[in-house]
């Protein structure tokens, strides 16, 4: 017997110095020769040594709520059954699972806080306005707008159907797999979750491991608020998420790294399943001389350094011209003394990094650069301090791979028109950011390069829009959703045509014998 060894981590690339192509994607022989001892075991699993963070009081280890292989099978089937009952098409039922939804998030909201301080060191604020705020507004715009989406669409109708009657009808996919990242593993998983449910579907979720706090949590009260048998946690490591990409789903959506989503596309192949792949990349920040570089910086420094830089859509550097560059250095220190204080390790607003192998990858990508502020770190609490990088050649390992940390790189291009070759010769970012007093060079910026997103003059502001589908394109992804396209996402747009029983003279000439109709033609 052989399984795929996966890594499920966000920020690690496939193409990592610490990684070549194809170090992430083993084959071995049976479970059992793989020892704790081995580097990957380390890297995949936060119970290796030196992996993950403190427990909170309710984490069991990343067993969770199924513990053997059969279990996961025994879950997904359930969950098929309690779908294909139909228990999941009135329009009120989902309603009442959202609302469950709801009362969870606000009865709970203490606990959930209390999980991404273990994992994350957030606090209560941040925990709320990074990840819950979100998936409150979700359940509430799903709630509000559901029976006007969910009604069947008229279409346009030719010359030969005007009796007919032509819509689309929208119908739930059935049993959706979310497997969520680590960074935000809260709103990561469940806002997702939103959306599918809202859909109609069951859905089956698989948090980061790395993770374990939230992890642990989610499996534990998810079942006390929602239907048991239609929304599932499955909780586990390596062999767990193996055996789960042997189910056959009917819709995948996977946040992570772009190594891991290529693996999570060959899996559903198997059965045909559509997936959403929401990946990483490196989300340019250009600033234009054209500038208020006081609110910019200020604005830059909050989304890069949320989170301690572990954040899927935050700045992961910076295209300037050399001549600001240093003031850009002098209004970022500012404004990261404002939010953090002279020393960041004792605010309690910022972060630390997931585990110590991302440390360690973190603190790597400082070798042989120019640290303009910053640069230190502390293993034993995994902080890395806020650190600012002054000009970085392109061709460095900082600017090869995603960074998912706290550190900023700067480099500097003389033009506007240099910033957008700089862009389009990289694999496309999930986000890009733009910030100038003029509209002609914002809106050139978004005419001549490709990302998920964009926002101009902020950043982060695109992806907190129901309005607006969150996404990737090329390496950063596949597929969207938030709000309205969450609901279309998990749903299937069924083509309707309802035809009366009456008057099949109108229809003769498609009949055959053709020989006489044709000679009349």
């Amino acid at each position: 017997m052989s399984v795929w060894i996966l890594h499920w981590g966000r920020s690690i690339s496939v193409a990592g110095p610490s990684h070549p192509p194809g170090q992430l994607l083993l084959r071995i022989p049976r479970l059992g020769a793989l020892r704790m001892q081995s580097p990957l075991w380390q890297l995949c699993h936060p119970l290796a040594p030196g992996g993950g963070g403190p427990r909170a009081p309710w984490s069991r280890g990343t067993k969770g709520m199924v513990g053997t292989m059969s279990k996961i099978s025994e879950v997904v089937q359930r969950a098929r059954a309690a779908f294909n009952s139909g228990k999941t098409r009135p329009l009120q039922f989902r309603i009442q699972q959202l609302e469950g939804l709801r009362r969870m998030i606000k009865e709970r909201e203490k606990d959930i806080a209390g999980a991404l301080t273990a994992d994350l060191h957030k606090n209560e604020w941040n925990a709320y306005y990074e990840e819950v705020v979100y998936v409150l507004e979700e359940i509430e715009y799903m709630i509000k707008k559901l029976p006007e989406w969910a009604a069947d669409e008229p279409m346009e109708r030719t010359a030969q159907t005007q009796l007919d009657e032509s819509y689309i009808h929208w119908e739930p996919l059935g049993v959706v797999l979310i497997i969520s990242a680590w960074n935000n593993p809260f709103n990561l998983a469940i806002q997702p979750m939103v959306g599918a449910i809202a859909a109609g579907n069951a859905v089956v979720i698989k948090p980061s491991e790395l993770s374990e706090n939230m992890a642990n949590l989610l499996a534990t009260i998810i079942p006390q608020y929602v239907d048991k048998d239609l929304y599932a946690v499955i909780n586990g490591g390596i062999s767990e998420t193996t055996e789960v990409l042997k189910e056959r789903f009917d819709h995948i959506l996977y946040t992570g790294s772009t190594g891991v989503g290529k693996i999570i596309m060959m899996a559903a192949a198997k059965h045909l399943t559509p997936i959403t792949l929401e990946l990483g990349g490196k989300n340019p920040c250009y600033v234009d001389k054209d500038c208020d570089l006081d609110i910019a910086c200020r604005r830059i420094a909050w989304g890069k350094f949320m989170n301690s830089g572990q954040t899927c859509v935050g700045p992961d550097y910076i295209l300037c011209d050399p001549s600001i560059q240093n003031q850009i250095v002098e209004k970022l220190k500012k404004s990261l003394k404002e939010f953090y204080g002279e020393d960041a390790k004792k605010s309690r607003d910022y972060g630390r990094i997931i585990n110590s192998h991302h440390f360690q990858r973190v603190m790597g990508l400082m070798e042989g650069q120019k640290v303009a502020y910053g640069g230190t770190g502390d293993a034993a609490t995994r902080y890395i301090a806020p650190t600012i990088l002054t000009d970085v050649d392109p061709q460095s390992q900082v600017m090869q791979e995603e960074i998912f940390g706290p550190i900023l790189p700067i480099v500097c291009v003389r033009s506007l028109e240099e910033a957008i070759e700089f862009i389009s010769q990289r694999e496309k970012p999930l986000a890009l950011y733009v910030f100038s007093l003029n509209d002609k060079v914002i809106k050139k910026m978004i005419a001549e390069t490709s990302s998920g997103g964009v926002t101009a003059n902020d950043v982060f502001v695109h992806v907190t829009l129901h309005s607006l589908p969150y996404g990737g394109v090329g390496n950063s992804g596949m597929g969207s959703y938030h709000g309205k396209k969450s609901f279309e996402t998990f749903s299937h747009r069924r083509s309707c045509l309802v035809r009366p029983l009456l008057n099949d003279e109108s229809l003769k000439a498609r009949y055959p014998p053709s020989l006489v109709k044709m000679a009349g033609h």
